[in-house]
């Protein structure tokens, strides 16, 4: 074969390769899961039921799906997304739940040790500026728990902003969260005081009067009345319906291709809920769970 033949025959096949590999190639940010087979993960190492939690049994909660998980069931809103993204791809789904902190997924998506976080994660201005958020998937609205012995010693014509925004009021929040972003912004005067957890460190301390508020989203502030509703004897409950919280998947800066088809898998899926629909799909879970943060115990 002549130069000038090898040389169109060189050309032919570069072409002939080109052509195939956009056919038959994804993005790289959805061909490293396709290459993997296995969509993985980031998820905070608790159970943050109703979000996701391990139910033991030999078969799995009925109207849930779930992944099997040692003696039992890994369930929960978070869950059943992940897994049916996972199963939309083609993949396995991995559930790596190394993050202590709820910031630290950012971390994990940073360094590319996660495909996506599916955590009841915050969507912030801060982490917004490291990972790419998704449209959010459910708003929670925040609120608190307020010692009602402390409430007791001010007029009920009081102004609650101004009652917990003074340089005397400790008020309690879960640390690493985006509970500690919204209530300094609410209560820039008070003393916000950042616990490791949320059950049972700030329950505990807003029950023992250490602190007379407890600040979350309205999930866990009504999980509390639904586990056992004479608690509102010693806690009153407020939610703040002008401060929402978007939760939403995240992904690594970029990973473009993956955002932009999760926002597509969620509208073709009419994935959209609120506090009120997640909360009477699982109510014999969060119930459990709920009588575990009353009563004081840790949930794990």
């Amino acid at each position: 074969m002549s130069s000038i033949g090898r040389l169109i025959w060189m050309c032919a096949w570069v072409l002939l390769s080109a052509i195939t590999a956009q056919t038959a190639d994804y993005p790289p940010d959805i061909q490293r899961i396709m290459d993997r087979g296995k969509l993985i993960v980031a998820m905070y190492y608790k159970d943050i039921p109703p979000f996701f939690m391990h139910i033991p049994g030999k078969t799995a909660p009925e109207g849930m799906r779930c992944q099997p998980s040692g003696d039992g069931y890994f369930c929960g809103v978070d869950v059943e997304l992940a897994l049916g993204i996972a199963d939309t791809l083609g993949v396995v789904c991995e559930f790596q739940r190394k993050a202590e902190k709820f910031d630290s997924l950012i971390d994990i998506l940073g360094r590319h040790e996660a495909d996506v976080a599916i955590s009841l994660l915050s969507k912030t201005l801060d982490r917004s500026r490291k990972v790419l958020f998704t449209k959010p998937y459910v708003s929670l609205y925040n609120g608190m728990l307020l010692n009602r012995l402390f409430m007791a010693t001010y007029s009920e014509n009081s102004s609650l902003i101004s009652i917990l925004n003074h340089p005397t009021v400790k008020i309690g929040v879960k640390g690493g969260t985006s509970w500690v972003q919204y209530v300094n912004r609410l209560f820039p005067n008070a003393v916000i005081l950042e616990y490791p957890s949320w059950d049972p460190d700030v329950i505990s301390a807003v029950r023992k009067g250490d602190v007379m508020a407890a600040y979350a989203d309205e999930i866990e502030i009504k999980k509390a009345i639904i586990a056992k509703p004479d608690v509102v004897i010693e806690l009153k409950t407020v939610v703040l319906k002008d401060i929402t919280d978007p939760i939403a998947m995240a992904v690594p800066w970029d990973s473009f291709q993956l955002l932009q088809w999760l926002n597509t898998y969620m509208e073709e899926m009419k994935v959209t809920m609120t506090a009120d629909s997640i909360l009477g799909r699982y109510p014999e879970s969060i119930k459990g769970s709920a009588e575990q943060l009353v009563s004081g115990e840790s949930q794990q």
